[in-house]
């Protein structure tokens, strides 16, 4: 299963997008495809087991670090 660290986002580079509010122990997501996506700053899970199409364009603040993900760019099949 791969596993991807989410890109960081400064509060101004998140303005206006609907931000997913993660709670520490528990993923946003889960189930549906093989991607397991991690917080960029404290390598927190944020969503298990999904499929990109579910990460595409998702802006996640963790609840563990308090920092704000968002998508890790990489290969699309």
């Amino acid at each position: 299963m791969p596993q991807f660290d989410m890109i960081l986002l400064t509060p101004q580079q998140a303005e206006g997008a609907d931000i997913l509010e993660h709670t520490a122990g528990k993923p946003v997501r889960e189930g549906g495809g093989d991607e397991t996506h991690r917080c960029g700053a404290c390598k927190t899970r944020l969503m298990i087991n999904v499929a990109h199409r579910d990460v595409h364009g998702v802006v996640i603040q963790c609840g563990k670090c308090g920092r704000l993900n968002t998508e890790a760019h990489h290969h699309h099949p």
